[in-house]
């Protein structure tokens, strides 16, 4: 069965709906071949059935059987990851000991002081690894990171990165820093900052106390534990009273998953923060006798892909891309090495504090841009047309009068479709008008080019595309000719269009098998008429 893009919908307080494991599920839609929708609840955390199985259509009844089922689920999750100052106990336990090695279970999250510990962990084949007394003031080197990216891969920024974000975070000269997602900056803050974790990894309970730590779902602003909001709150409550009230700025610093959907991000953890701070403003008006929510400034310190920056804007209007490149220390492509992206890594921060008031990082090559009054790239040039230096990916932009825009300098005018493109790149559509554009047409006819790459193995097979219409449907169905072209009608082309090589296959298959058993039963019919 097709089904369609996936929107969510935001029906309501996500509190109350259907609750796996994870938290509050979310209500995502998808439309159906043939154009029907269909709405069903699905986890926030994870899209992959094998981590989390949860699915519920939105019309489907809650019986008690599947209640039962819910909460065995739960139990099972929870097991040996529900007592935080249990888990946090055996950190202290290790201390006192006085030792200067230890062993710490990757699957438990806890350091291994008792024997009999350390052999029910063998016993279950838990990956123990060992750790010097020296790490555990850097929790993330004693952690072996989780890199499956349809679950919970992490990456840990480089030093050059942790230093300059450190850098941005002491010049909003904020007091208190609340770092989701992203240990790596909270280990290395100082002391004399007020600070709090919240991570998806629950490993850090057995490294964190329960007022550094909280294990937290940031989709949907589920706490795994009870006390996990009371502590947020407090810490909340903490950044409003400890000036009375004076301005000051709360900054909050967030490494979401690279695949996560930025308006669950926007109403999982940001909205409902300000939401917190709100109601925290009002507890704690009876102290002074204006609204502190008026004075409460969260600054915000987004780490996401450039190419994601409408999609976050169009959450969070308030949000600006800066142009220093986060490089990550376990990640190939990310790295900012040579083995690494030929442009550098893709990952920014989107930030709702003044980008004149950040630090420029001259000495990792940047500049400051005296028309646009920010840092910028050392290869981006300014644009005395569009006003701002355009660059975003690392090169260089040139304008293009036609579009109106900069566009990247690898791009040609395409007067056929009318937008700028790669040269030799096939045009999507195309229009009435000059076909003079021999680099991208060579004729009328224009060949759909297959998007093939290592995880999608398509077929090589090009059709030849009539009239710019579009190809949307595959052709093999019930044992069709191969060989002809799907378009009618002259509708818009949207898609490029491929198919693997076993549908193919199977469909000449079926030809040859309907045809082998029609022969065998007429040539049976006439044996028997005879």
């Amino acid at each position: 069965m097709f089904y369609g893009k996936t929107e969510i919908i935001f029906d309501g307080d996500i509190s109350q709906n259907p609750r796996c494991p994870h938290g509050p599920t979310v209500l995502f839609q998808d439309e159906v071949q043939g154009g029907r929708k269909r709405q069903y609840y699905a986890c926030a955390a994870y899209r992959d059935k094998k981590v989390c199985d949860f699915h519920l259509d939105r019309e489907e009844k809650i019986t008690q059987g599947k209640k039962f089922k819910w909460e065995q689920k739960l139990k099972e999750f929870m097991e040996g990851k529900d007592d935080h100052p249990k888990t946090y106990s055996f950190y202290k336990a290790f201390l006192a000991t006085g030792k200067t090695n230890g062993k710490f279970c990757q699957h438990c999250g806890k350091i291994l002081v008792h024997p009999e510990s350390l052999t029910q962990c063998i016993s279950l084949r838990h990956l123990v690894t060992e750790f010097s007394a020296g790490q555990l003031k850097k929790p993330v080197s004693l952690l072996k990171a989780k890199t499956e990216n349809k679950k919970e891969a992490q990456y840990f920024f480089t030093e050059e990165s942790t230093k300059y974000l450190l850098d941005c975070i002491r010049s909003t000269e904020s007091t208190h820093v609340l770092c989701i997602g992203c240990p790596t900056i909270f280990q290395n803050l100082p002391k004399s900052t007020n600070k709090l974790l919240l991570d998806l990894d629950h490993r850090y309970q057995g490294l964190l106390s329960p007022d550094e730590f909280v294990w937290y779902n940031m989709m949907n602003f589920h706490c795994f534990h009870p006390q996990g909001e009371t502590i947020l709150r407090n810490f909340i409550s903490s950044a409003l009273r400890e000036n009375g009230g004076s301005r000051q700025r709360f900054v909050v610093v967030l490494d979401p998953p690279f695949g996560g959907r930025p308006e669950l991000i926007q109403s999982g953890t940001l909205q409902p923060l300000q939401n917190l701070a709100r109601k925290c403003s009002q507890d704690l008006a009876g102290n002074w006798e204006e609204d502190l929510t008026a004075k409460f400034n969260l600054g915000v310190f987004w780490i996401f892909p450039y190419f994601q920056e409408k999609k976050i804007q169009a959450v969070n209007g308030d949000l600006k891309m800066a142009k220093y490149r986060v490089n990550y220390t376990n990640h190939k492509e990310y790295s900012g090495s040579e083995e690494g992206r030929k442009y550098g890594s893709p990952i920014r921060f989107f930030t709702n504090v003044e980008l004149s008031s950040l630090p420029t990082p001259e000495e990792f090559g940047y500049k400051h841009c005296t028309h646009c009054n920010h840092f910028v790239a050392s290869i981006d040039q300014h644009c005395d047309i569009c006003n701002v230096c355009p660059s975003k990916d690392g090169r260089p932009y040139v304008h293009c009068p036609v579009c109106h825009r900069c566009v990247k300098s690898t791009y040609n005018h395409c007067h056929v479709c009318h937008r700028c493109h790669l040269p030799q790149e096939s045009c999507p559509y195309t229009q009435a008008g000059d076909m003079s554009s021999e680099k991208c047409h060579a004729n009328k006819d224009i060949t759909i080019k297959n998007e093939t790459s290592k995880e999608k193995k398509g077929c090589k097979r090009k059709f030849s595309v009539e009239n710019g219409t579009n190809s949307t449907k595959c052709p093999i169905k019930n044992g069709t000719n191969h060989n002809k072209c799907p378009v009618q009608n002259g509708t818009k082309l949207k898609k490029s269009h491929y198919h693997s090589k076993k549908h193919m296959k199977r469909g000449i298959e079926n030809i040859f098998r309907v045809s082998e058993i029609n022969f065998k039963k007429s040539k049976k019919r006439k044996f028997q008429n005879s």
